[in-house]
């Protein structure tokens, strides 16, 4: 029991030789000062000890009566004679050897080494204390807590089957492109930092390339002025589809009134947005959507190829109200303007889109989008227009009919138009996992052949996305 004793009188050299050594250096009226309160703090922690060696003497001389009493009616240790020698004398009141007083087992038991790890904390707050060191700043992890950080996790696979009746010979010919492909996978990792900040990581696999990081961004959702703001690599609000991933469209592809002019991916680009409510005296749902990104979509903002110092900018307003109990419509406007191909590119947006819900398994979606490009020096012949419609219906609880009508202006054509038109049978599994059987019909002008393509689409989602859509 005493070398308890000798470990606590070590543990009060050590701290009292530690803060000598470090008040030397301090000037006298602090060092008088810390002197004061260490050798209160001392006193208190002197009296605690003596209050535990205390406790630790009765445990032993409650064990000494207890064993002396077995040690008279118990027959003697005998494994010391078996092997032909005497046992050495016992001191007096110490157990017999391997036997531990019942009172000192309780006390190890609940505190193993609990008063030297009381004296070492004591030791290493009051040197802190001394040193002058700021508190609450650094804090160190728990012995026996793993030091383990889990975000939330979530994994996306996308796999299409298209049929087309293109032949050889036609410039839009591929049968790569008619067969079995993994359109898109990604992982995605999510976590709030603090109540203020999140982050979202997602490394992408498209069908055409390697792993590669497609979005990347801090969001601080509690600025000033009731500002949101994001940073990093991400989707900047453009029309009503570009915030939407390719997994996650209404339709297989992107219409080609928007991939002609932005790629079938749409925006992705590093910067940053601010977001926030715009004040007005109707009281109006009405937000204000801003970005300063580095213009690196190669359709619009690919100007000496990214290796120039000009920005590029997207903008959208954005307006929002209830018809009626049952209904819903939002519509804004877009605008983006970089430095282009062989100039200044420029893209405005319009867009709308109303919801009517008669029942929870009815719904009604329509939805409309027009873009123009003006682009410098690429042979466009001014502007560029394109223009989509969709119409949703959800008649079950799990189907959704659609019809989708799609025309474009063919770019760095003098002219040219081609009309789309896409029947879409949609079949939800569950939240999670959705199949989608379209046809599509493409009229272009010119000396160009219509195509008839089918598509067959499964997609899946894991972990904690939000559901299908």
């Amino acid at each position: 029991m005493w070398k308890y004793g000798y470990l606590m009188a070590a543990a009060l050299t050590l701290s009292v030789a530690g803060w000598s050594a470090e008040a030397v250096a301090e000037p006298p009226a602090v060092a008088s000062e810390e002197n004061t309160e260490l050798k209160h703090e001392l006193h208190e922690l002197r009296a605690q000890v003596a209050r535990m060696q205390a406790q630790l003497d009765a445990l032993q001389a409650r064990s000494v009566a207890p064993q002396s009493a077995r040690a008279i009616t118990s027959p003697a240790p005998t494994a010391g004679l078996a092997s032909g020698t005497a046992p050495a004398a016992l001191p007096p009141g110490a157990p017999p050897p391997g036997v531990t007083p019942p009172g000192v087992a309780a006390a190890q038991t609940a505190r193993p080494g609990g008063l030297i790890q009381d004296l070492t904390a004591a030791a290493s707050y009051l040197r802190g204390r001394a040193a002058g060191s700021p508190e609450g700043v650094i804090v160190r992890g728990l012995e026996g807590v793993p030091k383990v950080f889990l975000p939330d996790i979530g994994g996306v696979g996308d796999f299409t089957l298209r049929q087309s009746d293109l032949r050889p010979g036609d410039p839009r010919y591929d049968p790569a492109d008619d067969k079995f492909r993994v359109r898109d996978a990604q992982i995605i990792f999510f976590s709030p930092i603090d109540p203020y900040t999140s982050a979202q990581i997602s490394i992408d696999k498209p069908a055409s390339g390697p792993f590669d990081i497609e979005e990347a961004f801090l969001t601080f959702n509690q600025l000033p002025w009731g500002l949101t703001m994001r940073a990093g690599q991400f989707r900047p609000r453009f029309g009503l589809l570009n915030q939407t991933d390719t997994f996650q469209l209404p339709m297989v592809n992107r219409p080609s009134a928007l991939a002609r002019y932005i790629t079938d991916d749409g925006f992705v680009e590093p910067g940053v947005n601010l977001s926030a409510y715009v004040p007005n005296p109707w009281d109006a749902d009405l937000k204000a959507d801003l970005n300063m990104v580095s213009g690196n979509n190669p359709m619009s903002f690919d100007h000496r190829g990214g290796r120039t110092f000009d920005f590029a900018y997207i903008g959208s307003l954005i307006y929002s109200r209830d018809i009626t109990g049952a209904s819903h419509m939002s519509g804004g406007l877009s605008m983006a303007g970089g430095p282009g191909t062989g100039g200044q590119s420029y893209l405005g947006d319009a867009f709308l889109t109303a919801t009517y819900i008669p029942s929870q398994r009815h719904v009604l979606t329509w939805s409309a989008e027009g873009l123009m490009a003006e682009r410098e020096g690429v042979g466009d012949h001014g502007l560029k227009r394109g223009i989509y419609s969709l119409l949703d219906y959800r008649y079950a609880l799990r189907y959704h009919l659609g019809l989708l009508l799609d025309m474009a202006d063919r770019p760095n054509v003098a002219r040219g138009t081609e009309f789309g038109v896409s029947p879409i049978l949609t079949y939800f599994v569950s939240d999670n996992t959705r199949l989608r059987l379209q046809y599509t019909h493409t009229t272009p002008s010119g000396s160009e052949r219509a195509v008839d393509q089918v598509f067959l689409q499964a997609t899946f989602s894991l972990g904690n996305l939000k559901p299908l859509e």
